[in-house]
């Protein structure tokens, strides 16, 4: 049974003549005919009965008429909100974004100024993309995940971010790392970021050894944000654990934090942006303080026209934060 059948047979039912329904569908009779009788055999009743010159409904046609014509009706009206359906699909630029979330909205926000038709769905986890299709990701590589295919790879250095204002006494720089005491524990008061500041300070942009800043208060991402586990893994590789004065699980409120110069922190190069008044940000010596942000436009949600402008514009973004 096809549904093409059913509709030749609502036609018939409706006009209870062969001939006119034949000219309405535009079919030869003969096929109308044969395709009611194939119909009839299928379902091993009689629909229709002779009347005069014409056809009339049997009760078993009337029957299954009404009932036809609601599952006719119902798969109509699927099929059309299927195609609004698809039709906003494609309008939404879905995004997952895990890492260098300031580059991604601050893209949002300017190509909606240019196109304020344009509408996005944005999340940050780790498994979005496995739950919930998603039309383009922005993470950091781990060794987690493979590399999405055709993605754009951005290298950066993780930096070290320390207040600039310098006090009175200062500290040496120990000679090697040595563990500190536990988290939040601020040992030798004021004095340790006086060190960090110095080393800012007087140190013009020169790559600064962990060592000298390992007495300072560090604020760090809470969780199991990749960037604090990278940094943390590399500090346990050189003997040192950084004394945690403050962490979030909000990257914009660290951000803030080392911007306003209340602790020392690590800040990727370029995908946190600007660092505030008052403090700056110098390399570090020890090495393995690198990450690379993957941008990659993905197709477990299907084509999307607009999302392929607006990946185009987000590489755009991402190149001009780079210097590329």
């Amino acid at each position: 049974m096809e549904l093409l059948q059913l509709r030749y047979f609502l036609e018939v039912a409706e006009s209870e003549h062969v001939t006119h329904s034949a000219q309405k569908l535009r079919v030869s009779q003969p096929s109308l005919t044969q395709a009611i009788s194939r119909l009839e055999r299928e379902l091993g009743v009689q629909l229709f009965e002779p009347e005069g010159r014409g056809i009339r409904l049997t009760e078993a046609g009337r029957f299954y008429s009404k009932r036809i014509a609601k599952a006719v009706g119902e798969i109509d009206s699927a099929t059309s909100e299927l195609a609004r359906f698809d039709e906003e699909r494609s309008s939404i630029v879905r995004i997952n974004v895990v890492s260098a979330s300031n580059i991604v909205v601050d893209a949002v926000a300017e190509w909606r100024a240019q196109h304020p038709a344009a509408k996005f769905q944005i999340v940050s986890s780790e498994t979005a993309s496995k739950i919930e299709p998603c039309d383009i990701e922005v993470r950091m590589q781990t060794g987690k995940t493979p590399e999405a295919k055709g993605a754009c790879l951005f290298k950066e250095r993780i930096m070290l971010a320390a207040p600039t204002t310098s006090g009175d006494e200062t500290e040496e720089p120990d000679a090697g790392f040595r563990d500190n005491p536990g988290r939040g524990e601020r040992p030798g008061g004021e004095e340790r970021d006086i060190a960090a500041s110095d080393a800012l300070a007087n140190g013009r942009g020169e790559a600064i050894s962990l060592a000298q800043v390992q007495n300072s208060g560090f604020i760090m991402l809470a969780g199991s944000r990749n960037i604090s586990n990278l940094c943390l893994s590399q500090c346990a590789k050189l003997g040192f654990r950084p004394t945690i004065a403050f962490e979030s699980d909000n990257p914009s409120v660290v951000r803030k934090m080392i911007g306003l110069g209340l602790g020392v922190g690590f800040w990727p190069e370029h995908s946190w942006g600007e660092l505030g008044a008052g403090a700056r940000l110098a390399p570090i010596l020890e090495p393995g303080f690198v990450r690379t942000i993957e941008v990659a436009r993905t197709r477990h949600g299907g084509s999307n026209e607009q999302a392929d402008k607006f990946y185009s514009f987000l590489l755009q973004r991402f190149e001009a934060r780079w210097n590329i």
